[in-house]
Parts: C-alpha cells; sequence; structure tokens
C-alpha cells in the first residue's frame, strides 16, 4: 500500500473520532434536577428589587426618605404590602402585573430589615398629609397584628399635634397599645381620623376603604369586619349594595366585592 492511500484511510478513521470528540467537549454541562422547590425569584438582590421597581424613586436609594415620600425604616412585612397593593394618600398602587407577589415580598423583607426610627416620615409632606398617613397607617398596623408599629405611628402623630382635644385622645390611644389593647384604640383611631385628621372622609368610607385593603391581601375576615361597620354608619340608599357585598365575601367572590366596594366609593350607588 503506497504512502498515499495510507494517508487516505487514517483520515477516513479519525475525522468521525474527532467529531465526536467535539462534540462531548462542547455540549452544555446538564442541568442538575432541583432537589427542592426553588425560591420564588432566585438568588434575587432584595435592594436592587426596591430600586428597579421604583420604590427608591420615591423613597430614597435606601429607603431614608425624600421630599416626597417618608422614610421606610420600622415597617413591618405586612404592612408594606398591604400599602403597595392598597396605598394611601398620593402613592400610585402597585398591580401584580408590575409587581410580582414573589418580588413584593423580598421588598417588603428587605424594608422590614431597614435599621432607624423613621424619624423623617412628615419630611416635605404638610402636616394635615403627615397626620392623616400616620393615622392610616397605624390602623394598618393594628389590622395585620403590628401593635408596636402602630405604637410607632401613634408617637408621630402626637408628637405633631399640639395640646389639645386629639393629643389627649391619642395620648390615651397609646397608653391602651402600650397596655396590650388594640381593639378600643382601633376604633379611636378611625373616629379620630375620619373626623380630624381627614374630615372629608366619612367612618362609612373608611371601612369601605379597609375592607378593600382587606381584600387586596385575601383578609376576608377583615373585609367583613369592615363591610359591617360600614352597614352601621350608611344610609338607607347603600343598605342594598352593601348588603350584597357581604353575600359576595360570603361567597368568596372577591373580584365582584371589590368592585361594588369601588362603585360605593366613587358615587356610583344612588336610591332607587
Amino acid at each position: 500500500m503506497d504512502i498515499k492511500r495510507l494517508i487516505r484511510l487514517a483520515a477516513v478513521i479519525a475525522l468521525p473520532l474527532i467529531g465526536l470528540a467535539l462534540a462531548v467537549f462542547s455540549s452544555p454541562t446538564p442541568t442538575p434536577t432541583p432537589t427542592s422547590t426553588p425560591l420564588p425569584v432566585a438568588d434575587a438582590d432584595e435592594h436592587q428589587l426596591f430600586i428597579t421597581n421604583g420604590c427608591a424613586a420615591c423613597h430614597g436609594q435606601n429607603g431614608d426618605g425624600s421630599p416626597i415620600a417618608p422614610a421606610l425604616a420600622g415597617h413591618s412585612e405586612a404592612t408594606v404590602e398591604r400599602q403597595v397593593r392598597t396605598p394611601r394618600l398620593q402613592m400610585p398602587s402597585f398591580t401584580v402585573d408590575q409587581i410580582s407577589d414573589e418580588e413584593l415580598e423580598l421588598i417588603a423583607d428587605y424594608i422590614a430589615s431597614l435599621e432607624g426610627e423613621g424619624n423623617e416620615h412628615h419630611e416635605g409632606m404638610e402636616l394635615t398629609a403627615a397626620l392623616e398617613m400616620h393615622h392610616w397607617m397605624a390602623l394598618d398596623a393594628i389590622e395585620v397584628g403590628e401593635p408596636d408599629e402602630a405604637i410607632h405611628h401613634v408617637q408621630h402623630i402626637i408628637d405633631l399635634l399640639e395640646a389639645g382635644d386629639h393629643h389627649d385622645r391619642m395620648e390615651a390611644v397609646l397608653e391602651a397599645l402600650q397596655a396590650g389593647d388594640v381593639h378600643d384604640p382601633e376604633h379611636e383611631i378611625e373616629e379620630m381620623l375620619a373626623g380630624t385628621a381627614s374630615p372629608d372622609l366619612s367612618l362609612r368610607d373608611l371601612h369601605l376603604q379597609q375592607a378593600m385593603a382587606a381584600i387586596a391581601t385575601d383578609e376576608v375576615p377583615d373585609a367583613l369586619h369592615h363591610v359591617l361597620h360600614a352597614q352601621n354608619e350608611a344610609d338607607p340608599s347603600a343598605a342594598d349594595a352593601l348588603g350584597e357585598i357581604v353575600d359576595l365575601l360570603n361567597a368568596g367572590e372577591l373580584h365582584d366585592a371589590e368592585h361594588e366596594i369601588g362603585e360605593l366609593l366613587s358615587g356610583e350607588v344612588h336610591a332607587d
């Protein structure tokens, strides 16, 4: 056999082997089978989520407040989640399409980890707006079972108020909260919010707003609680609508209940 034939034969044998070697060494590493449930947002940086989802634009890069929004230290995960879905005052709401539940949980965890007392809550805000905000946040804290956070906001209210009836009543609220009572302080704060801190807000509409917040976080018993209170404060023209909302909540029809509450709040429900 001459030398040329030997070279051609060697090439025929070698090429498949080279191809096999290239296939083996260039193939991606097989993905290991998960041994546990993956995180909702795998290895997500909580602070980065806080920034990229727009929270830092108003509340500061580290949640320390700005001229247009309060500092966030001192807030629990539950109240953060409630505020994001059903915000108070000028803050826009964020739906699950904008911030997923998984991302919101991580953002709320970041905010709950912030150190400090949040003493700049009212920075850049008018006194009346700051008072209203702290009343709402105290109520929300009570709703989600965070009495220490409620105390935090009630103390801010006392610090902002001048001597007088409102100041004295909030001092009594603070003492009751510190003694472990949340029921009476909740109703007292509601009355002060609807009657003083936000005079244009009726008790009926306050309870309906609280019901909306409870529905947004799937707290159906709380939503029912507030709708029943709204019934006590409502005029006869809204009786049928409120009764229908109670039926919808009992049936688990939360979306329809939310829609009906929205109509009541917007004034679209009138007497027959």
